[in-house]
């Protein structure tokens, strides 16, 4: 009876401590929704040729095919500043860690950064126009409602 005892109790220590880690993992998920060690939303590789997922989100179903059209007509363009804002983000990285530091460096791809950010803005802008001109007045109420959602949401969190 005793290994029996002692293995009930062996198994009852097992459980417990299963459902330990997994109560912290769901506890931890809970407090920082963002997974520790998936990259930052704005980080995140979009694929070439794709909307970017926030657009989407703030479309809704409703303005998809025009995200879609517009986003198609426009992605030779902006595909190539995505990928240069990248590599200025990495420029950004690279001056950051220089030894010895540079300060000038720095500002430098600061600036370029800021500049490769802005030329972006402008195109994703231009999709946004385009894309706006095709809804209904019903589907932009829908649009501008999504995003006061976002931002009271946004707000809850901090």
């Amino acid at each position: 009876m005793t290994n029996r005892l002692r293995l009930v109790s062996l198994l009852l220590f097992a459980s417990l401590a299963i459902n330990l880690f997994l109560g912290g993992l769901m506890v931890g998920r809970w407090i920082d929704p963002r997974h520790p060690h998936s990259p930052p939303r704005m980080e995140r590789e979009t694929r070439d040729g794709a909307p970017p997922g926030w657009m989407r989100r703030a479309l809704g179903p409703e303005g998809a095919v025009a995200l879609e059209d517009a986003w198609q007509s426009h992605a030779p363009a902006i595909d190539p500043l995505r990928h240069e804002l990248r590599q200025s983000r990495e420029a950004v990285s690279q001056a950051l860690a220089a030894e010895p530091f540079d300060p000038a460096a720095y500002a430098d791809a600061l600036q370029a950064m800021q500049a490769s950010s802005a030329r972006l803005h402008t195109a994703i802008h231009a999709v946004m126009i385009e894309v706006a001109v095709r809804l209904t007045p019903d589907q932009r109420a829908s649009v501008v409602e999504r995003g006061r959602e976002w931002e009271r949401r946004k707000a809850a969190r901090e």
